[in-house]
C-alpha cells in the first residue's frame, strides 16, 4: 500500500516524522501529488542530490514564465525579482555573487562580531523578560538575528517592524504555505516593498559615500567592476536580510521548545554550558529550521529506479535525511551531545548556506543567556501552532512564563 503524505494535513504539520520516516524505509524516492514534486527522503540520496549537476536551483524562471503566459505580470515581476537572488543560481553566474559575500560571514569575521550580537541578545533580554510571560518569537527569537543581519548589512534598527511584516508576507510564498489566501499577491507585494525600500537605501548610502557595511562592500564592488548589476546588489540585500534571520529565528525557537519538552536534556546543559555548541548542533538535526530545499531536474534521470523527467521539481527532505538510521544511531532521539552528527540543515555543496557560522554563533550566544530563564519557565501551551511553511519549519508563536 502507497504511503501518503499531505504535507499541508495539520497532523502532520504537527508532527512529520513517522509518516517521512516510513517513506525513507520504503519508498525513498516518491512522487507527492500535493507539492507536484519528488520526494527525496535517504540520507544518501539528499546530499548527493546537492551536488549533482542534472538538479539546478534556478527554479524561478519557470514560474516566471507561466505566470507571463497567464497574463499575471505582477507575479512575473516577482519572479523576476526573485531570479537575481543567489539562492536561485547555479554556477557560473552563482559564483561572482557568492565570492563578495565570503569575507564578510568568515569564521574570523563572525567571531569579531560577537560583542556586539552579546550586546543585542542581553539588550534584548533585559527589555521584553521583565514580564512574568513573554512570546519568545517576537520578543527575542526574531529581533535578535533580525538586529544582527542589519548591523552586518548597514541598515537602521528603526525599521525592524517593517522588515518583519515583509518578510513574514515573502516567507509564505518563499516557503510554500498554502493557508494563506493569495498568498502570491501578499508575497509579490513584499517583495516589490522590500526592492524599493533596498533601492532607497542603496542609492542614500551611495550618494553619502558611507563605508563600513556590506551594503557598502557591495557598492563599490558594482562601481569597480560591475560584477553584479543594481538589481542582483539589491536582491542580494534583500535575501541576506530574510535568510540571514528566518532561519536562526526557528532555530532559537525550535531549541527552546525541544529543551522544555525535554527537561533531562536542559538540566544536562545548565549543569554544563560546554555542551551548547553541541546541542545546538542537535537542535540543527533533529528539528531543522529548514526542512526541505528544491531542485529542479535539468535532464531525464534515475534515482532508485525512478524515473525523474527533464523539468520535475525535486524536493530535498533535509529533516527526513536527518533522522536516517543509516547515518544516525538511534536518531529520533534527541541527544544534545550527540558526536558525531554530519547533519545536512546546512545543505551541502555550492549551496552550503554562507551564513552557517554566524548561525552557530548567535544560537550560542542565545541559548548561553536562555538558559537561566528556562530553568524557571514553562510553555503556556503543550499544543504549539506551528508554521504551515513547508521549506522553513518553525512555530509562529512560543508563550512561556515562570513556573515558580
Amino acid at each position: 500500500m502507497a504511503i501518503r503524505f499531505n504535507p499541508f494535513a495539520p497532523q502532520e504539520i504537527i508532527n512529520p516524522y513517522p509518516t517521512l520516516a516510513r517513506l525513507r524505509a520504503q519508498s525513498p524516492v516518491s512522487w507527492n501529488e500535493q507539492l507536484g514534486g519528488w520526494l527525496l527522503t535517504a540520507y544518501e540520496d539528499v546530499k548527493l542530490a546537492q551536488k549533482d549537476k542534472r538538479f539546478s536551483a534556478e527554479r524561478v524562471q519557470p514560474f516566471s514564465d507561466h505566470m507571463a503566459a497567464t497574463g499575471r505580470p505582477a507575479l512575473e515581476s516577482m519572479g523576476k525579482l526573485l531570479n537575481d537572488w543567489l539562492l536561485f543560481r547555479d554556477p557560473p553566474a552563482h559564483t561572482p555573487l557568492r565570492r563578495l559575500l565570503v569575507d564578510t560571514f568568515s569564521p574570523r569575521a563572525i567571531e569579531n562580531l560577537r560583542p556586539q550580537i552579546w550586546q543585542i541578545a542581553n539588550e534584548l533580554l533585559v527589555s521584553e523578560f521583565e514580564n512574568e510571560e513573554v512570546d519568545l518569537m517576537s520578543d527575542f527569537a526574531f529581533p535578535m538575528p533580525a538586529l544582527v543581519i542589519a548591523y552586518i548589512l548597514g541598515v537602521p534598527d528603526k525599521d525592524l517592524e517593517k522588515f518583519r511584516l515583509w518578510s513574514n508576507d515573502l516567507a509564505t510564498v518563499i516557503g510554500n504555505s498554502r493557508k494563506v489566501e493569495d498568498r502570491f499577491d501578499i508575497g509579490a507585494k513584499a517583495l516589490r516593498n522590500l526592492t524599493e525600500y533596498f533601492r532607497g537605501e542603496v542609492d542614500s548610502r551611495h550618494s553619502q559615500g558611507l563605508r563600513g557595511r556590506l551594503i557598502d562592500q557591495l557598492i563599490e564592488a558594482q562601481d569597480a567592476n560591475g560584477v553584479m548589476t543594481k538589481e542582483e546588489l539589491i536582491g542580494t540585500c534583500i535575501l541576506i536580510l530574510f535568510a540571514g534571520h528566518e532561519t536562526t529565528m526557528h532555530l532559537i525557537g525550535n531549541g527552546v521548545v525541544l529543551l522544555l519538552k525535554n527537561p533531562l536534556e536542559l538540566k544536562r546543559v545548565q549543569k554544563n554550558p560546554g555542551l551548547i555548541p553541541s546541542m545546538v548542533e542537535e537542535i540543527l538535526r533533529y528539528e531543522s529550521s529548514v526542512f526541505a530545499i528544491v531542485r529542479v531536474a535539468k535532464e531525464d534521470l534515475k534515482i532508485q529506479g525512478k524515473k525523474i523527467a527533464k523539468g520535475d521539481r525535486v524536493f530535498l527532505m533535509l529533516s527526513a535525511a536527518n533522522r536516517d538510521p543509516s547515518y544516525f544511531v538511534n536518531p529520533e532521539k534527541f541527544n544534545l551531545s550527540r558526536s558525531p552528527n554530519r547533519h545536512l540543515s546546512f545543505g551541502y555543496g555550492t549551496h552550503f548556506c554562507i551564513g552557517a557560522q554566524l548561525a552557530r554563533v548567535e544560537a550560542e550566544i542565545a541559548f548561553r543567556r536562555l538558559l537561566p530563564l528556562l530553568e524557571v519557565s514553562e510553555l503556556v501551551n503543550q499544543e504549539l501552532d506551528w508554521d504551515d511553511n513547508f521549506i522553513l519549519r518553525g512555530v509562529k508563536t512560543l508563550r512561556i512564563r515562570q513556573s515558580c
